[in-house]
């Protein structure tokens, strides 16, 4: 209930639209209750005229046109030629109620798919902007297939939950205007076919109850399908290079079987629905038909009222029977809306928060201050750590796998949180300065680049959106970018390909540099850009680090010991802390430190595969 009256609510946004929508239901409603009662009066005129056939006379007779006793008009007619002329006019009227109902089935139609259509843009929008605002912690923990199955699958699926409420809105002014007309024509016969349809809704009720939780485990198992799919189809090489095609099949069609049970559990009690619903309200009419028949030979009702009440009933049981339809196949589809609520509901950055000047990052000079973190409170990733790199100071961060290296370089833009100590930037904690001041001024250049589906102008431009085209450009020289674009067929205008496909991986390298550069940080982060790379593609690259990292405070991320003595301090990790400090040539003199046994093994490593090649 909470989510189909939170849902509720986005359509208040769209309440004139609404408004207009049911009133042109109202309408349709309403011509169809006047073409009853024409078409009730029509068979009692017709009745009476065949009285006068069967009798040989001549037809003379006054025919009232009265809607609950109130009299609308009266026609006198005398003789075959007036009856036909009177008949064909009541032919006329209905046609001309029923093109009357059609502009107004095309106008609702328009203004209501309008807003369901805007309200899917709304939610898609809306979710996306809150993707783009989640700290990095949460896609720690989640697959991307089940956010991506949040903004396709579960959209998709509450489309559906528009439709069923949109209907239903729509049912209800059916049912409202049926019943009211059937109560003003016989109300006992109202309040049984009310108690009736009571009964119905609550069967429908019991429906909706089982398909809602059937529901909720289909959405969670395409969203399982979705993620399984993602994974796969990004580790493809992976598959193939340990045969596992069949294996992965076999998981694969583990998890379609199960979205298939679940299916299939709707689909048995829906189509179950159905047919109850059809034996239930034919039980209903019949009855109504009996109860109606004895009021009829009792004298209290005329064929007129008998023939118009029929019509009504036949009315209302249509929309009656779709609203209890509405109710459970929106039990279904609010099991959607109730996964993207909550996500919409997740906490998210706030980019504007903080101080919103450029004087708190005016140089680059960063200081640890008893910084601690971790991912899980068990197992700490820093501890204790503090240091101070001055503005335009090259450090070099080496270490074992896990020893905190790229956690310490996240926790300068924000990405996560320190859990105790500080870090300040230029003498100001950079939690009081906003996110947005504070990563415009840093520019990351990660070992994998990533590069968007776009041209390599778009890619460059990414790092500053207002930049020109001579902007671009000079950072792509600045880069080593320019030479190899100017050989490409459409130089800067060449689609890159998903991820960057269409270039090698000394070319995405250089691209990423010439996006930093455009940014013009004060900051640099980077993981050791060239550990990849063969000798030539790394020397174009390491020359444009260079170029980059010229007067800019930065943190190189060493994989690769032998690429470290270009930088001006290198601090030494292990288990999250620092463990040593200094040059190059500082650490090497220490025999006991970790740095030189690092050094010392990489260097024998080198030196065998270098025998071996040979």
């Amino acid at each position: 209930m909470n989510t189909f009256l939170r849902l509720s609510r986005y359509f208040l946004r769209y309440q004139w639209r609404i408004i207009a929508g049911l009133c042109s239901v109202a309408v349709m409603s309403l011509a169809d209750t006047v073409s009853a009662f024409l078409v009730a009066r029509l068979f009692a005129v017709l009745q009476q005229i065949q009285d006068f056939v069967q009798r040989g006379a001549t037809v003379a007779m006054e025919v009232p046109v009265t809607i609950y006793g109130i009299r609308i008009t009266s026609f006198a007619i005398n003789g075959y030629d007036e009856s036909f002329r009177l008949i064909a006019l009541f032919a006329a009227a209905i046609l001309g109620i029923v093109l009357i109902k059609v502009v107004f089935v095309y106008v609702r139609e328009i203004v209501m798919s309008s807003v369901q259509q805007k309200l899917l843009m709304r939610f898609r929008l809306e979710l996306f902007d809150n993707i783009v605002f989640f700290p990095a912690r949460y896609f720690d923990s989640q697959k991307t297939g089940r956010i991506m199955s949040r903004i396709t699958n579960d959209v998709n699926a509450l489309e559906q939950s528009l439709f069923q409420m949109v209907e239903m809105a729509q049912n209800s002014v059916y049912a409202v205007i049926f019943a009211t007309a059937l109560f003003l024509t016989n109300w006992q016969l109202t309040i049984f076919t009310v108690v009736i349809f009571t009964i119905s809704g609550i069967i429908s009720r019991k429906f909706g109850d089982r398909i809602r939780s059937f529901s909720r485990e289909i959405t969670n198992t395409l969203a399982d399908i979705s993620s399984f799919l993602q994974e796969k189809i990004n580790g493809i090489r992976i598959v193939k290079s340990f045969t596992r095609e069949q294996h992965e099949r076999k998981q694969f069609r583990q998890k379609v079987e199960h979205n298939y049970h679940f299916n299939m559990k709707i689909v048995r009690t829906v189509a179950l629905l159905s047919p109850v619903n059809e034996l239930f309200n034919t039980i209903v009419v019949a009855l109504l038909v009996v109860f109606t028949a004895y009021l009829f030979i009792q004298g209290s009702m005329t064929i007129e009222m008998m023939i118009s009440f029929l019509i009504l009933i036949t009315f209302l049981a249509k929309p009656v029977k779709a609203i209890g339809e509405n109710i459970a196949r929106l039990q279904k589809s609010l099991v959607s809306a109730g996964f993207i609520f909550d996500m919409l509901d997740l906490e998210k950055e706030s980019m504007e928060e903080g101080a919103s000047d450029d004087e708190g990052i005016t140089e680059g000079r960063v200081e640890f201050r008893s910084v601690a973190f971790s991912y899980r409170p068990e197992a700490p990733a820093l501890q204790g750590v503090s240091f101070t790199v001055q503005a335009g100071e090259k450090v070099a961060l080496v270490g074992p796998s896990g020893s905190g290296k790229t956690t310490l370089v996240n926790l300068i833009p924000r990405f996560y949180e320190v859990d105790e100590g500080s870090i300040v930037i230029d003498g100001r904690d950079v939690r009081s300065l906003s996110l947005q001041r504070l990563r415009s001024r840093i520019a990351i250049v990660p070992q994998e680049v990533m590069l968007f589906g776009g041209t390599i102008y778009d890619n460059i431009r990414y790092g500053r959106l207002e930049a020109t085209a001579a902007e671009i450009e000079e950072a792509a020289r600045i880069a080593n970018a320019a030479e190899f674009i100017a050989k490409l067929e459409k130089g800067y205008q060449t689609e890159v390909g998903e991820r960057g496909v269409q270039l090698s991986g000394g070319q995405r390298q250089r691209i990423a540099i010439a996006r930093a550069v455009l940014r013009d940080p004060k900051i640099l982060l980077l993981d050791e850009a060239t550990s990849a790379l063969d000798a030539e593609s790394e020397l174009a690259v390491q020359e444009a680090l260079d170029r980059l990292m010229q007067g800019r405070t930065s943190f190189i991320i060493a994989h690769r010991l032998s690429t470290v003595y270009r930088c001006d301090r290198i601090l030494v990790l292990e288990r999250g802390r620092i463990v040593e400090e200094g040059t190059h040539e500082e650490l090497l003199k220490k025999d006991s430190g970790l740095y030189k046994r690092l050094y010392s093994l990489q260097s024998s490593e080198e030196g065998e595969l270098e025998s071996g090649g040979k």
